[in-house]
């Protein structure tokens, strides 16, 4: 083996110093370098690990509170829609209350229009009956062309009221 050393021009104690030189250089690499390297990317995995798992957390944490929300906007949907109703109905009954008073109003209104009418329509028939008596006791006058006494006057007018009556009130 040594004559294939030498034909390839390797020096054996060379080669063997550079084998101990490598081997203290690995022991040496492996003790104090690759040790902190990877306990650094031992460490950094680690952390890279808790990310993921904060991540996940985080996204589930996300997920419950937008469901959480939805709950309570359907929930605040749900009391609007029955706060809304609530005074629609309201609205509606006061509506219904004010209707029924602008009513009762009206009514008492008209009857006493009514009433208001009928008292003077009383009282213009009572003048009219008044007036018509005094002209029909002037008229009888000038006709008869004398005096005529209360108890004329009187049977005159209540004939004349009468006629009025019949042919007039009717109306």
């Amino acid at each position: 083996m040594q004559e294939l050393f030498s034909n390839l021009g390797i020096d054996g104690r060379l080669l063997l110093a550079q084998a101990v030189n490598f081997l203290l250089v690995l022991w040496l690499l492996n003790k104090f370098v690759f040790k902190k390297v990877l306990s650094h990317l031992e460490e950094r995995r680690n952390k890279i690990e808790q990310g993921l798992e904060l991540t996940e957390r985080a996204n589930r944490e996300i997920e419950r509170i937008d469901e959480a929300r939805h709950r309570e906007l359907e929930k605040a949907r749900a009391e609007a829609e029955t706060i809304l109703a609530d005074a629609r109905s309201s609205a509606a009954a006061k509506e219904k209350a004010a209707l029924t008073v602008v009513r009762a109003e009206a009514e008492k209104m008209l009857l006493k229009a009514k009433e208001e009418a009928g008292r003077e329509k009383g009282d213009a028939v009572r003048g009219a009956k008044n007036e018509i008596q005094k002209l029909a006791v002037l008229m009888a006058e000038r006709v008869l062309s004398r005096s005529v006494t209360k108890e004329d006057q009187d049977r005159a007018a209540k004939e004349v009221v009468e006629y009025l009556e019949k042919n007039y009130a009717a109306r």
